[in-house]
């Protein structure tokens, strides 16, 4: 009670070094029992009858080593020795020489310990907490004379008393933290157990417990990224409407630290709060200088996107602007006379017919001057250019002939009679039947992140307002170029010139409309005339505000909020969309933890669907099946029937609705007693878009047609504001009604399939994935769990021939087996020093264990026609599946993943 502990668990073992079995298999023996033993306990107490240190040389070398192998594996037992039978305790100097003696041979079996174990250690206390004189303990004779007659000694017992004081003074000077929980003893043994098993125990430990912590740790983690990339999106698009109004044309590295140093340094202390009082904190600091660094890379990240993002922006705002300079002479000068015509019919009672009239005069006029002093369009023929590229990319006989005979409306299918290349394998070119469909699934998905990727690149141009450049072109022949480099070097076959030709072909046919859309959409924004009569109805919107002078308000306003609208929806969009990624984050498990935890519920999926074709695509492209399993899930959340979608999105608005209502409240009491001005709505209009240049996209340059309006009840303008806001806000909100997610810019997937990003490497083996959640991180990529070897379709080889036997063994377990593994033409690496067979395998760390998911075992047993179909294969032979496999349920599989 007074320690605080139920249970104190006692293992008594054997002895070592038993002189009736001293062989090297004994010895073996005694090793793996002092590892075990010592691994279990937090503290081993070591007996040890006579007090020569000669005669107990073996007997510490093998103690002194497990002690060193506990070092090595991050576990830290204590010890207390104890010499049995020593004489009557002999005096004080004698024990002191005694202890001095034992510390010396244990220096030096920690030396030949330490050679053993590759390590450069020369001293016990250097492998665990020792003192030499609390944890020497000597006993003296059990009977007091011979036995059996003898007495027990009173010595004796006052020895043990001793001892049980000193190994309770020991637990209460020790945390409770470092203490293994009975709960975990059979997690500890099953570590210990698996890595004795292995010739190399060091390599081979796995500690569950320490796993476990891990686990908590990374969920802890996703919290504390979220709640960082959460803020950084706020602050990103609050600079992103800045930079459209025209109120910030740069952004520094210190600038953006400060907007996000709040939040940094509030989550930089709930880290040092979580290290410091988990009730695993002793477990957890090994893993808190690499998590700071972590959120610190994250933070650098985020923060070199965001002010890449601004930059770009800013780039295409001054391109615009440069642009837009000349446009705004012409605005300028129309504003000028219809002004000056509204100046002449003040007071003259017109209606709005006759209104109408008299612009249309000026308007007709003026238009007739720009069209005679604008530079006609430059004509350009993108389908010469596109004929003149392909010509220079290929030289082959007959092109030409091929590119005016190519229809336009065609479409591209991949086939692999037709497109694939055959290489050669020990000097024969294999038939395409032994190409498996695992290859031709992978050359359809290279060709599809071709094509996905020229389109990406066309509708990012398209966005930017961009007009049509001849470069274009050839970056559609760049992304064809870099797919076909991208087959595998040891792949079996490759695409050949006829791929690249056709697709080439129907890449550029398809991009050929784009372009020429894209062309004439930049000619009229930037063509004059053309972008005045698309103004028309503003200007002389803005000339009846002149003309109706006082009584103009709620023209005013409603021309305004005509303004307001479009940046208003956008917004609201915007806001959206990392809202539903924040409740979705918040409330779904799936998304509550790490990428481990997020593949379990995938797995989950997948097994409750039984669908091989997904299965598939999650085996050969995992990370395009999380992005598409995350869009499933926010298509499901907020397109269920129950206007989900339709709420969030009236949450949004309602949200900057009240900054907009807030914005003209603030604006009209700044004004409203401003005797000093006579142009008390420009003004007005100066402080009304300073309030909301964060909140949403409405450049003051936009409302220069109405800043020069006489109204002088600036109280009135605030009242018919609200109206036509409460309009505006109407009219949008019966819009949501029929949303869906195609009208978002930025989707919701997407900001949560970047928060579970990281590392993406597959195993050279099993293609199971990397768990780290830093992409390019430091260090070997390595996982929990390996998968069987024939979800890659690889098969056993047996004197050179391949017997399409497919392999069940996972990787881990044949890392400490003598099997062998093929690279290249006939290199065969052992799979224990599979690091030599190169990069793609080098840098991963696989340790030995036999543990195989539950899960896989069914999916094999369950899918086992359609596993030998797509990778041509059987499993037979050595790749027959136990029993033992096919008797596992769906349920049993399920149930074991919820427990890693």
């Amino acid at each position: 009670q007074d320690l605080g502990f139920d249970f104190l668990l006692v293992v008594d073992t054997e002895g070592l070094r038993a002189i009736e079995v001293a062989n090297k298999q004994s010895l073996n023996h005694d090793n793996e029992l002092a590892t075990f033993v010592i691994g279990v306990g937090n503290m081993t107490v070591i007996n040890i009858f006579g007090e020569n240190p000669s005669e107990m040389q073996d007997i510490l070398q093998i103690a002194v080593q497990a002690f060193l192998r506990m070092k090595k594996v991050n576990l830290s037992p204590s010890c207390i020795f104890v010499h049995q039978n020593v004489g009557e305790i002999t005096a004080k100097e004698q024990n002191m020489e005694g202890r001095r003696r034992f510390q010396e041979k244990l220096d030096e079996m920690t030396v030949v310990a330490a050679q053993q174990e590759f390590c450069d250690i020369s001293s016990f206390s250097d492998v665990i907490s020792f003192d030499v004189n609390t944890h020497i303990h000597y006993f003296a004779h059990l009977w007091e004379g011979n036995p059996p007659m003898a007495p027990p000694n009173p010595t004796y017992s006052r020895n043990v008393q001793q001892l049980k004081s000193k190994i309770l003074q020991a637990v209460q000077k020790q945390s409770q933290s470092s203490i293994l929980r009975f709960s975990s003893l059979k997690d500890r043994i099953g570590d210990l157990w698996n890595a004795l098993l292995n010739e190399n125990f060091v390599f081979s430990f796995k500690n569950s417990l320490e796993i476990a912590t891990y686990r908590k740790l990374e969920s802890a983690f996703s919290q504390w990224t979220w709640r960082l990339r959460s803020h950084i999106l706020d602050v990103q698009m609050r600079l992103d409407n800045k930079i459209r109004n025209g109120d910030l044309q740069n952004v520094t590295r210190e600038h953006l630290e400060g907007l996000v140093q709040e939040t940094s340094d509030a989550i930089e202390k709930e880290v040092e709060k979580y290290f410091q009082e988990d009730k695993d904190h002793e477990v957890l600091v090994q893993w808190q200088s690499s998590t700071e660094l972590k959120l610190k890379e994250l933070k650098e990240t985020l923060l070199h996107e965001t002010k890449k993002k601004c930059e770009n922006l800013i780039e295409l705002q001054m391109g615009q602007r440069k642009l837009d300079a000349r446009k705004l002479e012409y605005e300028n000068e129309l504003l000028r006379r219809s002004r000056e015509l509204a100046v002449n019919l003040k007071g003259k009672s017109l209606s709005e017919r006759e209104l109408k009239n008299k612009f249309t005069l000026v308007w007709d006029k003026w238009i007739a001057e720009v069209s005679r002093a604008a530079r006609p369009p430059e004509q350009v023929d993108i389908d010469a250019d596109i004929e003149g590229v392909l010509l220079e990319h290929f030289k082959e006989p007959g092109f030409p002939e091929r590119i005016m005979s190519f229809p336009k409306g065609r479409g591209f299918f991949f086939d692999k009679e037709k497109h694939i290349m055959k290489k050669k394998v020990f000097g024969i070119i294999p038939d395409l039947w032994s190409i498996s469909n695992a290859d031709v699934i992978n050359f359809q998905h290279i060709t599809d992140k071709i094509i996905e990727s020229v389109m990406a690149n066309i509708v990012k141009r398209e966005w930017e307002k961009r007009d049509y450049s001849r470069i274009f072109i050839h970056g559609i022949l760049n992304e064809v170029q870099k797919g076909v480099n991208s087959v595998p070097s040891n792949a079996k076959c490759t695409f050949n010139r006829e791929y690249e030709i056709e697709l080439s072909l129907y890449l550029c046919r398809m991009a050929a409309e784009r372009f020429k859309a894209m062309h004439e959409a930049f000619q009229k924004a930037n063509d004059p005339v053309v972008y005045l009569n698309s103004k028309r109805e503003d200007f002389f919107q803005c000339f009846q505000i002149s003309c109706q002078g006082a009584t103009s308000i709620t023209t005013f306003a409603v021309f305004l909020c005509d303004k307001i609208e479009p940046a208003l929806r956008r917004a609201v969009y915007e806001r959206t969309a990392k809202a539903i990624a924040e409740d979705m984050q918040g409330k779904f498990p799936d998304f509550q933890g790490n990428r481990a935890n997020l593949e379990v519920f995938i797995l989950r999926y997948l097994a409750k669907e039984e669908n091989f074709e997904y299965f598939k695509q999650y085996l050969k492209f995992p990370r395009e099946f999380f992005q598409s399993y995350i869009e499933r899930r926010v298509k499901s959340h907020c397109l269920d029937g129950s206007r989900r979608l339709e709420k969030f999105l009236g949450s949004s608005l309602d949200l900057l609705y009240g900054n907009i209502l807030s914005a003209v409240s603030l604006s009209t009491r700044i004004v409203k007693d401003r005797k000093d001005r006579k142009d008390k709505v420009s003004l007005w209009l100066d402080e009304f878009c300073r309030e909301l240049t964060e909140v949403i996209s409405l450049p003051r340059s936009d409302l220069k047609g109405i800043e020069h309006q006489e109204v002088t009840d600036i109280q009135f303008l605030s009242s018919a504001m609200a109206d036509s806001l409460g309009d505006l806000r109407d009219r949008i909100q019966k819009e949501f009604a029929g949303a869906d997610l195609s009208s978002f810019s930025t989707q919701p997937h997407t900001i949560l399939a970047e928060h579970f990003s990281g590392c993406w490497v597959q195993c050279p083996f099993c293609g199971a994935v990397c768990t780290n959640t830093m992409q390019g991180h430091d260090g070997d990529h390595q996982l929990v769990f390996h998968r069987p070897q024939a979800l890659t379709g690889t098969t056993w080889w047996v004197n050179g021939r391949d017997t399409r036997q497919l392999v069940i063994d996972i990787c881990s377990s044949l890392v400490a087996s003598n099997c062998r593994f093929r690279i290249g033409d006939n290199v065969w690496i052992p799979y224990r020093t599979y690091r030599n067979a190169g990069p793609r395998y080098s840098t991963w760390n696989i340790l030995p264990d036999p543990s195989m998911q539950a899960y896989w075992k069914w999916f094999v047993s369950h899918f086992r026609t359609q596993l030998e179909d797509l990778y041509n294969g059987k499993f037979q032979g050595r790749g027959e599946i136990p029993e033992a496999w096919r008797r596992i349920t769906k349920q049993e599989a399920l149930s074991e993943l919820d427990k890693h």
